[in-house]
């Protein structure tokens, strides 16, 4: 039988799909979605001396350069930028309003920093030009793009393995099960733990928790009452004596009484009014933030919580196997997009600590207060550029921009689908090293580099593509209209 020639099918595959898609698509959806999202997180500021300032409508243009003779080039090419050793980025504007004892003292669409702009995203100057229009401005029209320019020199952000958030885990040793969930709401990022002891009592820690508390006492607090608690978790018997056994060990409280426990343990000596409302802010605040921030929200934070140890007694009685670190499933790959997120938005909150202090300096020194004297723009640009200088990134990873190598044609895609593991190089980690079963079809099995950091850094598969994130309001939505219906 003939064998069937393969080749035209790779061939046309890299005619519609390009290599470096994927970190172009990430930070187009960076541009469009997230930094108006970190903008309306952060975008009431309360400062001392009853100032309040508003921030809105933020605007990033294409790359522009001034000329030293005041002359405005409407647009900065990407090779100017290498041949003149210029950062290849756009400008940021925000309209701000600050109000002084609820007047309005001043109004203003203000320049406010710099952001480095991915060669061919949508804010790039040769985005949608032809191959010819990029002959004509320089550009080699066989080049990818997907990279950033920072002071003439070409940086690509290696994409970043982690563990997949918002996600329950089961681990298991010799004398605890715990099942974990590492909860992300914008900048706050924290584990929820639940443990069950070799006696069968569920204990659950949280960020500023207590630090033995008991399931039962925090489904108490969060409205659940004895019988309540029974009726959430499944029928099977098994299940039902675990938590009759905990019912019986621990004393089931009214509400309040549990908040007060929780409350004492958070904010000693303090009053009992003073201790119920710190305990609320605790549990809305910091308990499982990806479901939700607000008083409505603790009931299906209760519901989550049963589901996790449900999962935790189902574990004891090997009823289900414990959550491989390893596996493809319970990994994520962080893009583009995704790092100048989690950058943008440390920058963007130290431009606001910054406005504040100047603010209230200003006040001080009795001068008058207006826009153009508050507002420092080197306080965003000069986190970013650092950072996307250096390599040197938020959450204490290193080596997350790297000089793109021009040695030859496949160089700089490769640069472009590394992956690293953000586990420590210097640890062995034996089983995050080996190939796992996963990686087929995604990870090649051979692209890794000698020493320390095998099997860490890693490389996509020729055909591999990957997604970006999905705004899940509407799958929630519809799923919550069905259990209406």
């Amino acid at each position: 039988m003939k064998a069937i020639d393969k080749w035209p099918v790779v061939e046309s595959y890299f005619e519609r799909f390009s290599p470096v898609q994927q970190q172009i698509n990430s930070y187009n959806q960076f541009l469009e979605e997230k930094i108006p999202e970190i903008v309306e997180e952060n975008g009431f500021l309360n400062s001392s001396n009853n100032v309040d300032v508003t921030l809105s409508n933020i605007e990033i243009t294409n790359p522009q350069i001034s000329e030293a003779d005041r002359t405005a080039n409407p647009k900065l090419m990407p090779m100017d930028a290498r041949l003149r050793n210029l950062t290849y980025s756009g400008s940021l504007f925000l309209d701000i309003k600050l109000y002084r004892k609820g007047v309005l003292q001043d109004e203003k669409r203000a320049y406010v920093g710099e952001l480095p702009i991915l060669v061919k995203s949508k804010k790039c100057n040769l985005y949608g030009l032809t191959a010819q229009e990029l002959i004509e401005s320089g550009e080699d029209p066989m080049d990818r793009g997907g990279y950033l320019i920072v002071n003439g020199s070409e940086k690509a952000l290696i994409t970043q393995e982690v563990l997949a958030l918002d996600r329950i885990l089961l681990n298991d040793d010799e004398e605890v099960v715990t099942a974990q969930v590492i909860s992300v709401k914008g900048a706050f990022k924290g584990k929820v733990k639940i443990t069950r002891t070799q006696d069968g009592i569920l204990s659950v820690v949280f960020p500023s928790s207590p630090k033995k508390l008991a399931i039962v006492e925090l489904l108490n607090a969060l409205g659940l009452k004895k019988n309540q608690i029974l009726d959430q978790f499944p029928k099977e018997q098994i299940i039902q004596n675990e938590i009759l056994l905990n019912l019986d060990k621990i004393e089931c409280l009214p509400e309040e009484e549990a908040l007060d426990k929780i409350g004492r343990a958070v904010a000693p000596s303090q009053t009992r009014s003073y201790r119920l409302r710190r305990a609320r802010e605790v549990i809305d605040s910091f308990l499982l933030p990806h479901i939700g921030q607000d008083s409505q929200d603790r009931q299906t934070k209760a519901y989550y919580l049963v589901a996790m140890s449900t999962k935790v007694i189902e574990k004891a009685y090997n009823l289900r196997e414990h959550a491989d670190k390893d596996h493809y499933a319970n990994k994520r790959l962080e893009l583009s997009g995704k790092l100048m997120e989690h950058l943008f938005r440390f920058a963007f909150k130290n431009f606001t600590k910054d406005l504040k202090f100047q603010i209230d300096r200003t006040i001080s020194r009795h001068r008058k207060l207006n826009i153009n004297t508050v507002i420092r723009p080197d306080a965003i640009t000069e986190k970013i550029m650092f950072s996307v200088s250096t390599g040197n990134w938020i959450g204490q990873l290193t080596g997350v921009s790297k000089y793109i190598s021009r040695d030859n044609f496949i160089a700089p895609v490769t640069d472009l689908r590394k992956v690293k593991s953000t586990l420590d190089s210097s640890r062995e980690l034996y089983e995050a090293r080996d190939v796992h079963g996963t990686h087929w079809g995604r990870l090649c099995p051979i692209e890794t580099p000698d020493g320390p950091h095998c099997g860490l850094t890693k490389n996509l598969a020729l055909m591999a593509r990957i997604t970006t994130d999905t705004d899940t309001t509407h799958i929630n939505n519809v799923l919550k209209e069905s259990v209406t219906i």
